[in-house]
């Protein structure tokens, strides 16, 4: 009897895992950004978030879907429409988030960039949903106090909502000619495998 029971329990055990795995294989990252995310002057399958799905595809995630919410010029003031725009139609398992840069290059009070990112922290953990948030830092030529307020801004945020953190998204590529395009701000190719290799551990991490 205990044999039979152990039998039926392994059977059971099987099946669970036959039904979870699939699911578990298939998750949908959505990728929330402005041009360093859409990525312009790349080609389409050389952005960070396709080369994203191609490497989780190739480590265990064959159904992986990675969207890319990019839009070039985006700043944080365009975060919350944009997610309520994707999630109305569905779900995602993780959401990168990844604006800011613009808010940076304009001088944007960094007061409303943390504003900005708050309330996107809010409405994706409303949802239940994972984030990654990724940092940014505004350009050094821009004084002293402005730099310093904008990267606090986002230490902030991460450390009020504890999403998982990247504090800059650009490290070891920012500054960089043979990582970047010729105007000295977008990542070329290779730029962009290093954003990959920046954020992978985080995301296999959270799925």
């Amino acid at each position: 009897m205990l044999l039979l029971f152990r039998r039926l329990m392994f059977a059971l055990g099987l099946a669970l895992v036959a039904i979870a795995s699939p699911l578990a294989a298939k998750p949908v990252i959505l990728s929330v950004g402005d041009s360093l995310t859409f990525g312009l002057g790349v080609p389409a399958d050389k952005t960070w978030p396709a080369l994203l799905e191609a490497k989780l595809k190739a480590d265990g995630y064959p159904g992986v879907k990675v969207i890319n919410a990019g839009s070039s010029g985006a700043t944080t003031a365009f975060g919350v429409s944009t997610l309520k725009f994707h999630l109305k139609r569905g779900k995602p398992d993780l959401i990168i988030y990844a604006l800011g840069a613009n808010d940076g290059l304009r001088g944007i009070d960094p007061a409303t960039t943390q504003k900005n990112l708050s309330t996107a922290m809010e409405l994706i953990q409303a949802q239940g949903v994972k984030v990654l948030l990724l940092g940014m830092k505004a350009p050094p030529n821009y004084g002293e106090k402005f730099p310093k307020d904008f990267e606090s801004s986002f230490i902030k945020v991460k450390d009020k909502y504890k999403p998982a953190f990247v504090p800059f998204f650009l490290e070891g590529v920012a500054g960089k000619a043979e990582l970047n395009q010729a105007d000295g701000i977008h990542p070329n190719e290779k730029g962009y495998e290093q954003v990959l290799a920046l954020i992978y551990p985080k995301v296999k991490e959270l799925l």
